[in-house]
């Protein structure tokens, strides 16, 4: 009885160590290679799909209001006008999100014409949700079909040379998004990201125990890149073709996770994991899901 009693303590502590150890798959944008982009419904297909974190970006409409989009302008790439019409690439930038109230951002079709890079997203009427809504549909989905609480990884969408013309001032900007996340009682399951490294220290200062992940594509090295930044963040996001086992190892030591963006191809993915990152941002997460549960178990 005391062997049954210890092997089944053994396989349950083994259990709960490759649970701890399991790759978070994160739906770049919900998962665009299977459906519209940062839409309600791509994030609930990701659910489905049995992914982790969802990932997605937010801009400030004129109204401000925190709008899920990762443009701050109407991308001619997949974006149709109220009236059906398509967007030229010359007058995209005359439709920035900023400047536009939401009820007029959302009347903008983001879900049915073909998009030039991902020839297999399925096609829908489909528009960009506000952040507080699409929250909501996330937690009514997973609490009606009783499944684990997702996590939420987002992007706000700001630069330097975007203030007060795609959005407004990074500390304006990170109090809206927080105000929508504390609102919603989900802090302790979001991940704030960002390639502007002043999004990043004003939430650092406001709200300390918030995790944060800073992007990275340019070629510094990671201990400049936080020094940059000025603190070290929980999570380090570089662009996957820079991630080395030095980068790993080096982020390991410091306590802080590697996760690379955007792997869409199964060998890559399959490299990336190799290397133990802690987790992968892809635009095809069934792919991913695949890969991490045949990975976990070799």
């Amino acid at each position: 009885m005391k062997r049954t009693f210890l092997l089944a303590a053994m396989i349950a502590a083994t259990a709960h160590a490759s649970a701890q150890q399991k790759t978070d798959v994160q739906a770049h944008r919900g998962g665009r290679g299977l459906m519209p982009e940062n839409t309600i419904p791509v994030m609930l297909h990701a659910i489905d799909l049995g992914v982790r974190t969802l990932e997605l970006d937010c801009v400030i409409s004129s109204d401000n209001k925190v709008v899920v989009s990762h443009d701050v302008f109407m991308s001619s790439a997949f974006v149709r006008k109220p009236d059906g019409s398509d967007i030229k690439k010359e007058e995209e930038k005359q439709y920035a999100l900023y400047t536009m109230t939401y009820d007029s951002i959302r009347k903008y079709d983001v879900g049915t014409k073909p998009h030039p890079q991902f020839p297999e997203q399925v096609k829908m009427k489909a528009y960009k949700p506000l952040l507080a809504d699409l929250i909501d549909s996330v937690e009514a989905y997973v609490k009606k079909h009783h499944l684990k609480p997702v996590y939420y990884n987002i992007e706000t969408k700001c630069s330097p040379d975007g203030d007060n013309k795609y959005h407004p001032k990074p500390d304006v900007f990170a109090k809206m998004v927080m105000d929508v996340i504390k609102k919603k009682k989900i802090a302790d399951r979001v991940t704030i990201q960002s390639f502007d490294v002043r999004t990043l220290q004003i939430i650092h200062k406001t709200d300390p125990k918030q995790t944060l992940a800073l992007l990275i594509m340019n070629k510094e090295t990671f201990a400049t890149n936080l020094e940059t930044l000025g603190f070290t963040p929980a999570i380090y996001s570089p662009y996957y073709l820079m991630v080395t086992p030095e980068l790993v190892k080096e982020a390991h030591d410091k306590k802080v996770q590697v996760l690379p963006w955007t792997v869409n191809e199964v060998s890559d993915m399959e490299k990336m994991m190799s290397l133990h990152v802690d987790g992968i941002i892809t635009d095809y997460p069934d792919r991913l899901v695949k890969v991490a549960g045949s990975y976990q178990g070799k």
